[in-house]
């Protein structure tokens, strides 16, 4: 009888994994590269056999039953979404909510890193000392040119409507007039994230390509 050498023999094993007795073949390849000699409580034992007596009877068994949830849950799962995917015309119970919370929060955050910004456009203008409702509306427009919403602003934000209790006199701090300013933004209906945030994501996209131009003339 031909003697087979170890190479001969895990190429074997290999091809009886695609066969009929998968498992078989399955459970010797397991074995075969745990064949060093352990110390164990009581004496000692080949590691593969230990593996076998102890601890694959209950590894394998879950392992497949975990594979079979898997694939279970990837096809349940990947219907439902599909079934349920607003693009191919189904909606979401919750697509709407979802959309208005990620709208609020964007122009929450927006008008929050622009806070410093703009307070400093606003100690540039004259009536910074005295800031009274009449100097809203030109502030309005400041704010609008300096941030190039395009007039948006301007159209949109009412004065009466968000200051109707402010005296002609009145004085308004900047971190009042701010904090209205900011809550209107994230209430109103009128007016996207895209609408005050144009010329900052046109400003990302040109400094990203100036980059890219600047690394690739590093490169050649």
């Amino acid at each position: 009888m031909e003697d087979k050498n170890f190479a001969d023999t895990a190429a074997d094993e290999e091809e009886n994994l695609f066969g009929d007795d998968y498992n078989t073949a399955f459970v010797k390849t397991l074995l075969r590269v745990q064949n060093n000699v352990i110390n164990l409580p009581g004496g000692r034992e080949h590691f593969d056999i230990y593996l076998a007596k102890t601890i694959y009877p209950v590894l394998v068994p879950g392992l497949e039953s975990l594979a079979r949830e898997i694939d279970r849950f990837i096809n349940s799962d990947g219907e439902f979404l599909m079934r349920n995917n607003p693009k191919y015309g189904h909606k979401l119970e919750y697509t709407d909510i979802f959309k208005q919370y990620a709208k609020i929060e964007k122009i929450r955050r927006f008008f929050s890193i622009k806070r410093q910004k703009v307070y400093k456009h606003f100690m540039l203008q004259p009536y910074q000392g005295n800031f009274v409702k009449r100097h809203i509306k030109e502030f309005i427009k400041s704010i609008d040119d300096f941030l190039k919403i395009e007039g948006k602003l301007v159209a949109n934000f009412q004065i009466y409507e968000n200051f109707p209790h402010l005296g002609d006199d009145e004085v308004v701090t900047f971190e009042r007039f701010y904090d209205i300013l900011s809550k209107w933004a994230i209430q109103q209906d009128k007016m996207s994230y895209e609408d005050f945030a144009t010329f900052e994501d046109e400003a990302a996209k040109e400094e990203q390509i100036e980059a890219f131009k600047k690394m690739t003339d590093r490169i050649l």
